[in-house]
């Protein structure tokens, strides 16, 4: 789970300490726990100026208590911003976490999140591949057992022989090396992709 982590000794921080020891940052919290409303419904349900609202709300959205839902359009058709509270959890942290550490910690969780999903394409390529590699194979060995019953030389009884003793053609190689292939490019998309995406 995504959480957002805020450092004691950052301004965050100070402003978190005066969210929860405010009533009126407290009531906008547990009303927009609640529904998802604009700045003037707020201060309407609440009874309180637009003003007041609005100055709670960007406190409360730069320390990740409240997030922007979306937007509609008002009377006079202008954009109006939707408030809710957000979902993540807020973690203070007592001492501040090494760059490295941090970078390591969203790296792992890239990979991990990439090898998965690589996992499961190669994993379908493997399997889609590997049916038409032996339908193929069934269809040859038909078209074989046909060709000795029609004809009986000894030469066309060899060759199908041999045909059948090979065993799987060199044809199978087919799904193995498309799904290592698979597997290899979508995990290097993916990584960039969720790197370049903060995830």
């Amino acid at each position: 789970m995504e959480f957002e982590t805020i450092d004691i000794r950052d301004e965050k921080a100070r402003e978190l300490a005066q969210i929860l020891a405010n009533d009126t940052a407290l009531s906008i919290l547990s009303l927009l726990q609640e529904k998802t409303l604009s700045m003037s419904e707020i201060a309407k349900e609440l009874d309180i100026p637009i003003s007041t609202v609005s100055y709670h709300l960007d406190k409360m959205i730069r320390v990740g208590f409240i997030e922007i839902a979306g937007k509609k359009y008002g009377k006079r058709l202008q954009e109006v911003k939707l408030y809710r509270a957000s979902s993540k959890p807020i973690v203070l942290l007592p001492r501040r976490m090494p760059v490295k550490k941090r970078l390591l910690r969203v790296f792992e969780k890239v990979q991990i999140i990439s090898l998965g999903i690589a996992g499961l394409l190669a994993s379908g390529t493997y399997l889609v591949l590997e049916k038409l590699v032996s339908e193929r194979s069934i269809l040859g060995l038909e078209n074989a057992t046909r060709l000795t019953k029609e004809s009986q030389t000894p030469l066309v009884i060899e060759s199908v022989n041999k045909t059948v003793m090979q065993g799987p053609s060199e044809g199978s190689l087919i799904p193995y090396v498309s799904a290592i292939l698979i597997f290899i490019v979508a995990f290097l998309i993916l990584s960039h992709y969720l790197t370049n995406k903060n995830i």
